[in-house]
């Protein structure tokens, strides 16, 4: 994979993000009765921070296990106590090795030692040190950079995702960081498998939203969403052929209603990556039966719009 591609594929998994956050935010914006702009401005801008901080926060952690195993490894050789070899493999892998001197993590966290996640390291340390998962790792003895990658995207699915005790360590943390998780377990997921050995330090992560892009696109699709409310929802109740407008699904409603200000508000994007994403998003946000509405709604109302000369893609 070139940088290039790379890099186009950083963009994409922001703007997932992204989408969901204003769907999200737009929600509060309807329920909460207010309707400020500057408001949902605001809480946009919150809500994009604090989930790249958790996204920041769990690539760490494998950070965190690697300087503890070392730790722990130093103090047992002061001690003259014999190291097993599958512990002193952990400790070099590079992956993690990687991950530790990448210069956009180390700019994230910056001063902050992370002390809060302490015990909660220590704990998961010594379940991995057991676990099948290393064990295997040590048996198939084929230790390079490929096979280390694998072991951490392995360990991350076993311990760190649907972790009870991490969860709540997350939640004390920041309040907010519950409800993100899952999504933004599968966005560490995807940048481990992008890792190339060539990269070095310099391997891309997700742009923190301080990016002038992603603010731009972010706050640019959240006005959209909300300006063209009324004329969007009128072509929403226009194709409704067999609901009633008034007894749609509230979530499914915005998701259209945001899909469709970003065909309108960003012709540079594919129509077929906005309907895909908006589609995959109320898998995630709506009910069991709202993806194959959003697909069937998105995809009429698009054609409708290229027929009106509204949209040009």
């Amino acid at each position: 994979m070139h940088t290039v591609r790379l890099n186009d594929y950083i963009v994409m998994i922001n703007r997932v993000l992204i989408r969901l956050k204003v769907v999200q935010v737009m929600y509060a914006y309807y329920q909460n009765g207010e309707r400020n702009l500057s408001s949902a401005e605001r809480e946009l801008s919150e809500s994009v921070n604090s989930a790249y901080s958790l996204y920041h926060t769990l690539l760490y952690l494998l950070v965190a296990l690697r300087r503890y195993s070392q730790k722990q490894i130093t103090r047992k050789q002061k001690m003259d106590i014999r190291v097993p070899r599958k512990e002193l493999l952990f400790a070099e892998n590079r992956l993690m090795s990687q991950l530790e001197n990448n210069e956009s993590l180390i700019s994230y966290i910056g001063t902050d030692d992370m002390s809060w996640l302490t015990d909660f390291v220590k704990g998961l340390y010594d379940q991995i040190m057991d676990s099948e998962e290393l064990e295997e790792y040590y048996q198939e003895d084929v230790f390079d950079y490929e096979s280390d990658k694998y072991l951490c995207r392995k360990l991350y699915r076993k311990f760190i995702e649907n972790n009870e005790q991490l969860d709540d360590v997350l939640e004390q943390a920041n309040i907010y960081w519950n409800g993100d998780k899952n999504l933004i377990d599968s966005f560490v997921q995807k940048t481990l498998k992008t890792f190339e050995e060539k990269n070095g330090a310099e391997q891309p992560l997700l742009r923190a939203f301080k990016d002038e892009d992603s603010r731009e696109f972010a706050m640019n699709l959240l006005r959209s969403s909300i300006d063209k409310e009324e004329s969007i929802r009128s072509v929403v109740s226009r194709h409704c052929n067999r609901w009633d407008p008034s007894r749609l699904a509230f979530m499914d409603v915005l998701i259209i209603q945001a899909a469709v200000a970003e065909m309108l508000a960003f012709p540079a994007i594919p129509l077929k990556v906005t309907i895909n994403e908006y589609v995959e998003m109320s898998k995630y946000l709506s009910t069991p039966g709202s993806a194959g509405f959003v697909n069937g709604m998105l995809d009429t109302i698009s054609k409708e719009l290229i027929g009106n000369g509204d949209l040009n893609k």
